[in-house]
C-alpha cells in the first residue's frame, strides 16, 4: 500500500504542475468525488465527456480555443 500511495503523490505531484486553473480544494474535491470517495460514494460514477462538454460549451468555443 504504501508503494501505490508514493506513486499516487508523485503522480499528483506531476499532473498539479500541468494544471494552469489548478486549485487545489476544487482538484482534490472533484478526483476524490469521481473516485468515489468522500461525501458521496459510489464506485460506479463514470465523467461523462461529451456531455459535459454540451452542457457547458454549447458554441465549442472554450475547445475550439484549446483543442484546435
Amino acid at each position: 500500500m504504501k508503494k501505490i500511495f508514493k506513486s499516487v503523490l508523485v503522480a499528483t505531484a506531476y499532473f498539479e504542475q500541468q494544471l494552469i486553473d489548478y486549485d487545489v480544494c476544487s482538484n482534490w474535491g472533484n478526483w476524490a468525488y469521481l473516485a468515489g470517495v468522500g461525501n458521496d460514494p459510489r464506485g460506479n460514477r463514470e465523467f461523462n465527456i461529451e456531455k459535459q462538454a454540451n452542457d457547458y460549451d454549447k458554441n465549442k468555443e472554450y475547445r475550439q480555443l484549446w483543442l484546435s
